[in-house]
């Protein structure tokens, strides 16, 4: 094999992983992260005192499902307030969660929590203006975001 079939090759060989490295990175970066934890947890940090968190005594949105949930606090990473880990109990009545998916209403109540400790308040978005309205490049984006969201930010 004479030197250019070899450059030829390994160029081909090195195009070939890059193709598969790349392929791989965006396969992975395209998840919708709507993937359950093997154990049920879900978690938020909040940046607070976790003495507003004490067992038993949690902010409204989480209190209604309480008796339905397991619950743990511990410090969050360099003292950036506390993380919530809480998961659906196995033998939860999902009369709690009433129409809704658990692990969808425990995300909802982990979210509204935070931002009740962090702001004194649930925030709410306005929804987004129906009908005919001039388009943008900011807004063609936001609603792009919006619509990949899923739900998932604050409703």
């Amino acid at each position: 094999m004479g030197t250019k079939t070899a450059v030829a090759a390994g160029a081909a060989g090195v195009v070939a992983v890059g193709l598969v490295a790349r392929t791989l990175v965006r396969n992975q970066s395209e998840s919708d992260g709507d993937s359950r934890h093997p154990e049920g947890w879900k978690a938020v940090t909040v940046l607070g005192d976790p003495g507003a968190f004490e067992q038993g005594a949690y902010p409204e949105p989480l209190q209604r499902l309480a008796e339905g949930l397991e619950v743990r606090v511990q410090p969050a990473p360099g003292d950036k307030g506390f993380e919530v880990h809480a998961r659906v109990k196995d033998d939860a009545d999902k009369a709690l969660f009433g129409d809704d998916d658990p692990d969808q209403a425990l995300r909802a109540a982990l979210r509204d929590a935070k931002q009740l400790i962090e702001t004194g308040e649930v925030l709410k978005s306005i929804p987004r203006p129906h009908g005919k309205r001039p388009t943008t490049l900011f807004g063609a984006a936001v609603d792009k975001a919006e619509d990949e969201a899923k739900g998932g930010g604050v409703l």
